[in-house]
This record gives structure tokens, sequence and C-alpha cells, in this order.
């Protein structure tokens, strides 16, 4: 009997130790996920910061003796490229080296700018109805450049533009906007 109680208690002691080193093995193998997860960690914010867009779409118009049309046009943005960036590029106009015309007023404003449930609903100053002084296609080309510019955007769907915070019948007379307007 007592043969039998000192080999249970040797049992006991090799279980013990034999647990013992399977938590040694458990801790390093977790202190091993856990640098693998920091490096992987550490690249991945390397590849997201080397892939971020470090440029915005925006629309402006180029022309001819007899034709105008709206062209894309990429700016370089310092930072991140955010809608209401955008928007403020557009609203920046052509550079001096462009042969560009302006798609908005430059003395335009961006008042407020919300995305919700797909739909960006813009709120510019009073200017953009002011300061314009096209026909029906430069106004066209007026509300494209801002819908398209919005839209680059995945997350934007439709643009719904306000002056002064109102809903408006149109800018310049010819092109409706009461309701959000999707890209063409």
């Amino acid at each position: 009997m007592r043969c039998l109680k000192i080999a249970g208690l040797i049992l006991l002691a090799i279980s013990f130790v034999c647990g013992l080193y399977q938590i040694f093995l458990l801790n390093d193998k977790v202190a091993s996920l856990e640098a693998d997860l920091a490096q992987a960690k550490e690249a991945t914010a390397a590849q997201w910061k080397e892939n971020r867009q470090t440029s915005a779409q925006i629309y402006l118009i180029a022309s001819d003796p007899t034709n105008f049309w709206l062209v894309p046009v990429h700016r370089q943005i310092a930072g991140e490229v955010t809608p209401a960036v955008a928007l403020q590029a557009l609203l920046n106009g052509p550079l001096a080296s462009e042969d560009l015309m302006e798609s908005v007023p430059h003395t335009t404003r961006i008042l407020g700018l919300d995305i919700q449930g797909g739909t960006a609903t813009v709120n510019f100053s009073r200017e953009i109805v002011d300061d314009f002084n096209g026909g029906s296609l430069i106004e066209a080309y007026l509300v494209e450049a801002i819908v398209n510019t919005l839209t680059e955007f995945d997350y934007i769907e439709k643009v719904h533009i306000l002056v002064e915070g109102r809903e408006i019948e149109s800018i310049g007379g010819h092109i409706l906007i009461q309701r959000p307007l999707k890209r063409h």
C-alpha cells in the first residue's frame, strides 16, 4: 500500500511538472504570436499609409473657341483626402498653369457638408448664385462638377445642394437642384 502511495505521489509530481512545462510552452507561443501580431500591425499601418489616397479628383471646365466641356483634374493633397477637402479643391479652381476655367465661382464658400445614408448635403454661400454668370451649359457643368467631385468617394451616391441652408430651385435658372442628384 505504501508503494502505491509513493507511486501515486510520483505520478502526481510528474503530472504537475508536465503541466508546468505545457504552461511554459503556451506562454512562449503566446509571446511569439503577440510579437507576430505587432509586426503585422506595423506592416499594415505602413502599407495603409503608402496606399492611402493622396489626390482628389475634381472637375473643371475646358474650352476652345466654339465649345465647353467638363474635364477631370487630379489635385495633390497634403494630408487626408476627404469630401470636404476635395470640394474645397474644386472651389479653389484651376491652377495658374492650367488652361481651364473654374466650374464654381471662386468666391463661393462651403458653409457645411453632411454625409448620411449615401447622400452628401452640401451647403454653399450665396455667392454660388450671386457670382454665377453662365448660361444653361455652364450651369449644368457647375452642378455636375459638384456632384462628380463628391461621388468620387465610394460612400457618396447622391448630392443635395443647399444655398445658405435652404433648398433653391436652381443656381442660374436652368438646372433644377431641389432634390439630391446622382452622377451621370
